[in-house]
């Protein structure tokens, strides 16, 4: 029997911010991509209707210049109404969309998504301005037999500089060591008692799985960051539950040491169902704290389930502050949204030629619950995903599909080409085929996020 007790405030609270989260992301990321053909359309001369964030019954809105601005009932998507637009609208009056040049079309289709790409370097621009926290450049454990431990290096040890170029950041090293397979790199390094010392490592040659499950060869010195300190713990998670706090640092699991994820994984993460005994440091104090690892099925590189056990942290060591000027802000903002569209154009190429399964595919309610955890991790890793996500909707919208800004696209560079627009009758069964892919894919999103929450 349901009991309306055994919800917790706590638990209604944190959905509720949830929700809040999911709804201020989709309309911002909404409203940028209409805002850009709003824009580029009144530039082009074309009379814009309607500018609605949302589908379906309007809720509140109201109208200037000549169009009507709404917010509509069905939160997932969103449209700008220019005139003479629709198939059977066509009109030469002046301000239809119809009677614009295929070139002005063809920009007002393309700048929803490409403001949805600024947008994303605009927001990374401003984190790197105000600075985020990002893993130091200390290391938690060396690997037996590896090229790290032959030359000497040791836990604890602050790595300075590789063939002299400064290291801030962990991810500076790790790319470094991974692009320099076989090949000498000089280390200066700071060690606690013995100051500066100079090392010579040689990466080994090594092939790993990659993000796809691609294997590529890479370089590798055997070692892990010290990442044991506590960042972040999950609502309902069985870390919450067995009493773990914030800045708690994870000194051991079962007598195993833990200077970071790739000691805790095995101590912890391999063992769904297990009673574990925790060493905490909490302030001054050792303190040894039962958990059970929750089980949980996930997809593994190779795309079939992985059981693990659930602790429900995060977890990182020596933070840094990553912060630039202006200057510097924008160019790391160039080279972060360049890497992020590259790595999402990727993914929807392996999606589509079936590298990737289907069942990763995620629709509202994976968006949501992403959303959700971000937001609870923080302001700043909320607009980051914002800035993923803004980049993703622009990709998406770029794809060659009849109904999408794309297909649009397409339909106008063959009317420059050939100097005549394509047939309305073909237009139209494009758009319907469009409109049915398109409801094929979001129903089979819902199947794929429904099946998630089952599971």
């Amino acid at each position: 029997m349901f009991e309306i007790s055994s919800i917790s405030l706590d638990t209604v609270s944190a959905f509720g911010f949830k929700i809040f989260a999911f709804l201020v992301g989709l309309a911002v990321l909404i409203f940028v991509h209409e805002l850009g053909h709003f824009l580029a359309a009144r530039k082009c001369g074309v009379i814009v209707e309607k500018f609605s964030i949302g589908f379906g019954k309007k809720l509140f809105g109201f109208t200037s210049r000549g169009t009507e601005f709404i917010v509509a009932a069905i939160p997932l998507g969103g449209y700008v109404k220019m005139k003479g637009e629709e198939l059977g609208e066509e009109t030469s009056e002046e301000g239809s969309f119809s009677a614009a040049p295929p070139q002005h079309r063809l920009l007002i289709a393309f700048a929803g998504p490409a403001f949805n790409i600024l947008f994303a370097l605009a927001i990374y621009v401003f984190v790197y301005m105000i600075g985020v926290e990002t893993i130091g450049p200390v290391i938690g454990t060396v690997k037996e037999n590896s090229p790290a431990l032959e030359a000497g290096l040791q836990t604890g040890d602050k790595i300075i500089s590789v063939n002299n170029n400064p290291i801030r950041f962990w991810s500076q090293l790790q790319k470094k060591v991974y692009h320099s397979p076989g090949e000498k790199l000089d280390f200066q390094i700071e060690r606690l008692n013995k100051g500066i010392i100079n090392l010579e490592i040689i990466p080994t040659t090594e092939e790993i799985k990659n993000l796809f499950g691609d294997t590529e060869q890479v370089g590798l010195i055997g070692i892990t960051p010290l990442a044991n300190t506590i960042t972040y713990i999950k609502k309902e998670s069985a870390a919450e539950k067995a009493g773990l706090q914030l800045n708690d640092r994870i000194i051991a699991v079962q007598n195993i040491n833990i200077f970071g994820w790739s000691d805790l994984r095995p101590a912890a993460v391999d063992k769904p169902g297990e009673l574990l005994t925790f060493k905490i440091q909490r302030n001054d104090t050792e303190i040894l704290i039962p958990l059970t690892p929750t089980p949980k099925t996930i997809k593994g590189p190779d795309g079939n389930d992985l059981k693990i056990g659930e602790i429900g942290i995060g977890m990182s060591g020596l933070m840094v502050l990553e912060q630039y000027g202006l200057i510097g802000s924008v160019s790391r903002a160039i080279k972060e949204t360049w890497e992020m569209t590259s790595l999402i154009a990727i993914s929807v190429q392996k999606m589509l030629f079936g590298s990737i399964p289907a069942d990763q595919i995620g629709g509202p309610i994976l968006i949501f619950q992403i959303y959700g955890e971000q937001a609870e991790q923080g302001f700043n890793e909320f607009i980051r995903l914002t800035a993923l996500l803004s980049i993703n909707l622009g990709l998406i919208n770029l794809l060659p599909i009849p109904i999408l800004d794309g297909g649009h696209i397409l339909f106008f560079l063959i009317e420059i080409l050939k100097g005549k627009p394509v047939s309305e009758k073909n237009r139209e069964i494009a758009q319907q085929v469009g409109f049915f892919m398109l409801i094929s894919l979001m129903v089979f999103a819902f199947y794929n996020d429904i099946l998630r929450v089952i599971n």
